[in-house]
């Protein structure tokens, strides 16, 4: 027991191992926040200009998979281009209030203002012509981890099983430090 307590002492001084601890705990907790930004949100807010979206459907398979974690950048009108892959929100048909990532098969300038029209790769037909003001950003990247761990969540087993290991490590934690506390107070008596 004295040497258990002689290596956790070690390991609490080890200042490159606290300096890892915070930066994993700052990493996970920003992740957190931009994605309970996102969710609570409807994505109507972006951090930093990025937004994070999940595919939900199979109209861009083969390059996005239903559950992959896209990340989307605002992205002036001029920057879009044909063959580039666009996250925007449609307005009509059965369409409308869906978020929608599709690829851009032709844009359009009319008195000033863009015009893309979009198609999912898998689908047959394009989307209906969308204006500039409806696309959310240009996808800039396909997180593989994320997405990993996305499409895992999406399993209810999994959900539950993750957030009873994560409870697991929390009460063990703070019965660990209880007792801690309780040893040291002990020892200065």
């Amino acid at each position: 027991m004295k040497k258990i307590r002689q290596i956790k002492e070690k390991l609490k001084n080890n200042i490159f191992l606290r300096i890892l601890r915070w930066i994993v705990y700052i990493i996970v907790a920003l992740l957190l926040l931009v994605i309970i930004v996102q969710k609570f949100s409807n994505n109507s807010i972006s951090v930093g200009g990025f937004r994070i979206f999940t595919v939900v459907s199979g109209s861009m398979v083969p390059e996005y998979e239903i559950g992959d974690i896209l990340l989307s950048k605002q992205t002036s009108a001029e920057d879009i281009n044909i063959g580039d892959n666009v996250t925007y929100l449609g307005k009509t048909s059965t369409l409308k209030d869906i978020i929608i990532t599709h690829k851009v098969v032709k844009k359009e300038v009319q008195n000033g203002e863009y015009y893309f029209v979009t198609k999912g790769v898998a689908n047959a037909i394009s989307d209906p012509e969308i204006s500039y003001d409806q696309i959310y950003g240009k996808v800039v990247y396909k997180t593989a981890i994320l997405s990993i761990f996305g499409k895992l969540m999406n399993n209810r087993f999994v959900y539950f099983f993750t957030f009873m290991v994560i409870a697991l490590i929390v009460s063990i934690e703070i019965i660990s430090s209880v007792f801690d506390t309780r040893d040291e107070d002990d020892g200065r008596e």
